[in-house]
């Protein structure tokens, strides 16, 4: 896949996907947003933080997914990646299938694409102030949009305490997609729209990673 890093444009190709969750630096906070998940019928994991490991192939730059039925939904996450020995921050979106959550999160995360940002900024460059770093997306409704996530990277672990965690459970490799977590969902339920847009946003030097796509529905054959 293509990324871009200093306004130069790299073919990279990722061996390993790992959706990490419930990654509140607060894990008061994670349990708690937990119940909320449990009360949308989302079952409690086995511990926390989680690591989700799925097909890399899932990773597109593509301004259209498909999805079957309009039962899944976005959520913005910082994405961490190792390429060439070298870390980088892109923005990614965890698109899952919201009926299926309720019977397998993984399989939920396995079967929808994941959007994520052609434009990387290098993990070094920032590491020192990146609590201060922004998360935001949105969601559109018949045409309206609408803020659906907000928060600022303070609230999560940080990269190399995930990382960190990677390694001791054994999902590290040397060209890793890690998702690091999302903020909470401002109305508290899962919005689906058909289309979704997010930005990671770096206030200190006044640029950002935007990220947006389209949402489209495959016919389904078992309602034909």
């Amino acid at each position: 896949m293509e990324v871009r890093i200093e306004n130069k444009d790299m073919n990279w190709t990722p061996d390993r996907l790992v959706i990490a969750g419930y990654t509140a630096k607060d894990q008061d906070a994670a349990r708690k947003h937990i119940e909320e998940l449990k009360e949308l019928g989302v079952p409690a994991p086995p511990r926390i933080p989680m690591l989700y490991d799925l097909t890399p192939s899932l990773l597109t730059s593509d301004s259209t997914i498909s999805v079957v039925n309009n039962h899944s939904s976005g959520e913005v996450e910082v994405v961490l990646l190792n390429i060439e020995g070298t870390r980088y921050l892109g923005l990614g979106s965890d698109h899952t299938d919201r009926i299926l959550e309720a019977v397998s999160i993984q399989k939920s995360k396995q079967v929808c694409p994941k959007p994520i940002s052609k434009e990387l900024w290098k993990l070094d460059e920032i590491e020192e102030r990146i609590g201060e770093i922004e998360l935001r997306s949105w969601m559109t409704i018949n045409g309206e949009e609408a803020l659906y996530q907000e928060g600022k990277l303070s609230s999560f672990l940080s990269p190399e305490e995930l990382l960190q965690i990677v390694e001791e459970r054994g999902y590290n490799s040397s060209n890793l997609a890690l998702f690091c977590g999302t903020p909470p969902l401002i109305e508290g339920e899962f919005i689906f729209g058909e289309a979704f847009r997010a930005e990671l946003f770096d206030r200190n030097l006044e640029r950002k990673i935007t990220l947006s796509y389209k949402v489209q529905l495959l016919k389904d054959a078992e309602e034909e």
